[in-house]
Parts: structure tokens; sequence; C-alpha cells
């Protein structure tokens, strides 16, 4: 009786390990698992110069498709683009994701959300007169 209730214990436990490790993916894997859709980009700051360089980056963001490639390449597409943006992207830990353009500034993002469905990172900028702001920018499948 107890080589079956260990048994089955030993089953179940085998079952419950290999059922969490295939829901689980990595940071890389999920970033990399298909094409995100944009779908928000804000900001903290209260300059009226800031607020619309980010309303217009928004409005030419509508519809953007953001693909990252295993190889460490990314892409961005938007219909109302000439010209796809293209780089490098990297990853610190599991938290700060580095987008380096081909021509541009690398930008460091905070990851506050990465899922299957949704992707959002934070970056910390600094404006002209030396005051420190946030932009968030939401991706979605």
């Amino acid at each position: 009786m107890k080589a079956k209730n260990l048994l089955s214990g030993v089953a179940m436990s085998l079952i419950f390990m290999f059922t969490l490790s295939s829901c689980e993916m990595d940071q890389n894997t999920l970033l990399t698992d298909g094409v995100w859709t944009f779908e928000n980009l804000t900001t903290d700051s209260e300059d009226e110069t800031t607020q619309s360089l980010i309303a217009l980056a928004k409005a030419l963001l509508t519809d953007a498709k953001l693909e990252f490639q295993v190889g460490g390449d990314y892409l961005i597409t938007s219909p109302l683009l000439d010209e796809p943006t293209t780089g490098t992207w990297s990853l610190i830990g599991d938290d700060q994701l580095i987008m380096n353009p081909e021509s541009g500034v690398t930008s460091t993002g905070n990851i506050e959300t990465l899922t299957k469905s949704r992707l959002s990172y934070i970056e910390t900028l600094i404006d002209q007169e030396m005051n420190t702001y946030s932009v968030t920018t939401t991706w979605v499948r």
C-alpha cells in the first residue's frame, strides 16, 4: 500500500513539474515568439513640447509592428513610415531591454510587463531643461 501511495505521489509530482515547466518561457522566448502590435505610448512629463513629441511618436506608431528576431535584430514597420526601423536588441537580466537602432540613439527600457500577449517597458529620459521624465511603451499580440 505504501509503495502504491509513493508511486502515485511521485507520478503526480512529475506531472506537476512538467506542466509548470512547459508553460514557463524565458524572457528571450517571450520577446521572439511572434510579432508585437503597437498599443500605446504615454509620458509623465508636464512639458508641453515633450507631450507634443510623444503624441507625434504615438501617431506615427499607429498600427506599427515590432518583431524581435532570435539573432538579436529587431524590425519595426509602420504604415505611416516609409522605411522600417531596424537595429539590435538585448536583455540585461530579466528586466532591462536595450534597443540599439541602426540610426538613432540607443534606448534602455525597464520591463514593466512581459507575457505572451503584452510587453510594456518604461524609459527614463531627460528633457532640454534637465528634468527627468518617463515614457511607457506598450505592445500587444
